[in-house]
């Protein structure tokens, strides 16, 4: 599960020598660390941080937006039909996200909160730049698709409604 963020490209869990790299490309570990983390978030409160799973639900789906519009303009094909749904989604989740953040920001600031602001407040970050540095990155793709991106005889014509 961890092999994503540790090996490099071309590398196999066999590569690795040893150490703590070794350590986490382990499949074993990896899964027994994920079962531990998640009974603990279970025993200890998940509904702290239920509301992050919402905000990053819909963030998922303005992604697979985005990748999808993504693709086609890269193809050179019309993606229009996705750019107005995308950035809606993201900008609202988005919105929502800073809301979350600046608010459990707010709660630690008063003192006196448990772990559950504090980890509110750090995912919620996270995704925050995360999802910026995709939109970036897919405006990107999506602009140099309409510039010219994608050989012209892949293009699909364009399809007109009889009245």
């Amino acid at each position: 599960m961890f092999q994503e963020f540790w090996l490099e490209p071309g590398e196999t869990p066999k590569d690795i020598k040893g150490g703590f790299k070794k350590l986490m490309v382990n499949p074993y570990f990896a899964t027994i660390l994920t079962v531990v983390l998640g009974v603990l978030l279970g025993m200890n409160g998940f509904m702290k941080i239920w509301g992050l799973f919402g905000a990053a639900n819909q963030l998922l789906a303005g992604i697979g937006l985005l990748a999808v519009a993504a693709w086609l303009g890269n193809a050179g094909k019309n993606n229009k039909m996705f750019l107005f749904p995308m950035t809606f989604m993201m900008i609202v989740t988005l919105a929502s996200l800073v809301i979350i953040v600046r608010n459990q920001i707010g709660m630690i600031m008063k003192g006196g909160a448990d772990w559950g602001p504090y980890a509110q407040a750090g995912i919620g970050t996270l995704l925050i730049v995360l999802a910026l540095e995709l939109a970036v990155e897919g405006y990107r793709t999506v602009m140099r698709g309409r510039k010219g991106g994608g050989d012209k005889a892949e293009r699909l014509p364009d399809l007109e409604v009889e009245e």
